[in-house]
Parts: structure tokens; sequence; C-alpha cells
């Protein structure tokens, strides 16, 4: 579990799903979005980036408690929301 005085961000796939809509959960642009998102690609992209991702495989979503799909916590060295728009350009 991450604290709020770790610096760390958690990013989950569900951020960049086309299929799933920003009410749902998404963060991303629909152009930026693409589908079926995978941690693995995430957190290549998330050490491309210098952010240090660690990979978390059985966590859940809240919006999506059924589904193990996993999470990624990143260094904060931006704003979460321009660290999101990084990853998903290069998605």
């Amino acid at each position: 579990m991450v604290s709020r005085g770790e610096e760390k961000y958690v990013v989950w796939p569900i951020y960049f799903d086309k299929s799933i809509s920003r009410r749902s959960g998404r963060k991303v642009s629909i152009k930026n979005a693409v589908e079926k998102p995978s941690i693995e690609n995430i957190a290549k992209i998330a050490k491309a980036l210098g952010l240090n991702p660690i990979i978390e495989n059985n966590s859940n979503h809240p919006s999506r408690y059924w589904k193990k799909e996993g999470r990624i916590l990143i260094d904060r060295k931006e704003t979460k929301s321009k660290l999101l728009r990084q990853i998903s350009n290069r998605l």
C-alpha cells in the first residue's frame, strides 16, 4: 500500500484503456488511449522515462474490484497528469 508520505504515484492500466469512459476511470484522451493496455508495457515506458516503476500484479482498481489487473508505482517527478500524458504518448 502506498501512503501519502511516499514519493510514488499509483498508475492503473484502466487509465489508458480506450474501451473505458472518462467517467469510469480513463485519465487520458481517447486518441492517446489503447485497447487492453498491459502493466508490462506501461512499466517499460515508465522505466524509459526514468520513473523507477514497481509492478504490483495482485492489485485491483477500486471501481473494478473483481478484476486483478495490477498496478504500477512510479516516482513523483512531475504532476500525475503530465506523467500520464507522457506515458500515453508512447503507448
